[in-house]
């Protein structure tokens, strides 16, 4: 009986976050895919120390993103190109919000350098410009359209 996709799919969010051990760890298993390794020689590898390596590696095995065999643990070579791009992924989300400018709302005090809001276009207009902000629309929409008729 076939099965629909939907009940396939899983709305559950990518265990792993950036900068953490299940993402060193992974990160290494899958960069040597074509390998398994014991907790000892992960720790060697990624620098970790055995402890957290051990804890960590119960963690992936548990979250199905890595398989284990005799205290050997490596990633399915059928899920490793899913995981690599995951993991991708992640990293252009890293580059990506460590990229972006801060926010100034996120600084204290932000609020006082915005313009007040009129809308009724009623507040003191910058001098020489007495015109309501309905007004300046309107010749800002007529500029617009002598432009593209000119062209």
């Amino acid at each position: 009986m076939p099965v629909p996709v939907d009940e396939l799919m899983s709305d559950d969010p990518f265990p792993i976050k950036p900068d953490t051990n299940e993402y060193r760890a992974l990160s290494f298993l899958v960069a040597h895919r074509e390998y398994g390794f014991t907790p000892h020689e992960i720790a060697a590898r990624t620098a970790l120390s055995k402890t957290a390596v051990s804890n960590t590696m119960d963690r992936l095995f548990e979250h199905g993103l890595i398989e284990r065999v005799d205290n050997v643990y490596y990633v399915d070579p059928s899920r490793a190109s899913e995981l690599k791009r995951r993991l991708e992924s992640l990293d252009s989300l890293v580059q990506f919000f460590e990229s972006a400018p801060d926010d100034s709302y996120a600084e204290k005090g932000w609020e006082q350098e915005l313009p007040p809001f009129d809308p009724d276009g009623k507040a003191d207009a910058p001098e020489g410009n007495s015109k309501t902000a309905e007004a300046q629309a309107d010749a800002l929409i007529a500029d617009i359209e002598d432009c593209r008729r000119t062209e």
